[in-house]
């Protein structure tokens, strides 16, 4: 409802729109813009719009907010050109880990997180998920919490034989960084309920050893995966979607040829439509946004063998329709 309020102020104002039609193609993202000023917000510098987020404040957001906008252009500038909308919810574990669970995997595979940011669902074991009925998968005494509905069908949760993580991404997050730890913070939203989650999953992300490589997921990513030996397991949450709709099936031809030489599972959480070879399944009637499609598609010798959906999901892991 924030957020509402504050694009629809921002959809009205010509000078903001000026002011974000003079950024790059790629950067007109409206996520980008709200984490930008979000950001500000974080740093102490926006006490108004920190009170209307934080502290319930009643007051009208959207003229605050483009108050802001114009008032920093200067400052707000540089961060729409440089910076990604970068999430990597750490509630997807709880739908990410019975999809690679549902895998026939051989023992050390790889696997690369594509859009990783910090690498927060890299981090999915040492995670306390509970999906009711007593169906729960982590250390119990994990500051990390995560509540998913299981709204039907009975997922595996077993660990997955996962030998080697690596997180890609075209600008990787540090989180012992105070600069990139609080851009994590500022691209959620603020009245969304998620940021303690958040928080402690950035301060989980500290304490790992995560491996970072960086680079592009079209133009990059096949030298990555030609360096690595044996079997593969790519995973992609709302990655692909942040992609121009043209470069989605390239992806998948880049994975099918890395499979030439050994087994490449792709794991994928995405919007409806993004991954075309998953076949269509109706999305359950659910209370809210409709649900993202988990699938699972396998390459073997050059070309896909399998292409199945596994779920849907909340896009943030609030619940998940199992069907396998």
């Amino acid at each position: 409802p924030l957020y509402e309020r504050i694009t629809k102020a921002v959809s009205e104002n010509p000078d903001v729109l000026d002011f974000l039609l003079s950024s790059p193609l790629d950067k007109l993202h409206p996520n980008l813009l709200l984490a930008a000023v979000h950001d500000r917000v974080l740093q102490g510098l926006e006490t108004q719009l920190f009170d209307i987020y934080y502290k319930n404040l009643s007051a009208d957001v959207g003229a605050e907010f483009v108050d802001c906008v114009l008032r920093s252009q200067d400052e707000i500038a540089p961060i729409l050109a440089t910076r990604f909308v970068q999430t990597n919810e750490i509630g997807r574990v709880s739908f990410l880990t019975p999809a690679l669970a549902s895998l026939q995997l051989d023992h050390d595979v790889t696997l690369i997180d594509v859009g990783t940011s910090a690498g927060l669902t890299l981090a999915r074991d040492f995670c306390f998920v509970d999906y009711g009925d007593s169906r729960t998968y982590g250390p119990i005494d994990s500051t990390v919490r995560i509540d998913c509905s299981l709204l039907h069908g009975v997922p595996p949760l077993s660990r997955a034989p996962i030998a080697r993580q690596i997180g890609f991404d075209r600008n990787p997050i540090d989180t012992r960084n105070v600069d990139d730890y609080r851009w994590m913070q500022a691209c959620v939203w603020p009245d969304t309920g998620r940021t303690e989650r958040t928080n402690a999953a950035l301060e989980l992300a500290r304490t790992l050893d995560t491996q970072f490589v960086r680079g592009d997921a079209i133009s990059d990513l096949p030298a990555l995966l030609e360096s690595i030996d044996g079997p593969l397991v790519i995973t992609t949450s709302w990655a692909l979607v942040y992609l121009p709709a043209d470069q989605w099936s390239v992806f998948g031809e880049i994975l099918a040829k890395a499979s030439q030489r050994r087994p490449v599972s792709w794991i994928s959480a995405e919007a409806q439509g993004v991954v075309a070879t998953l076949p269509p399944v109706p999305l359950p009637e659910v209370e809210g946004p409709p649900g993202t499609v988990l699938g699972a598609v396998e390459y073997r010798n050059g070309a896909q063998t399998d292409a199945r959906v596994l779920a849907h999901v909340h896009s943030h892991g609030k619940w998940m329709w199992w069907y396998e």
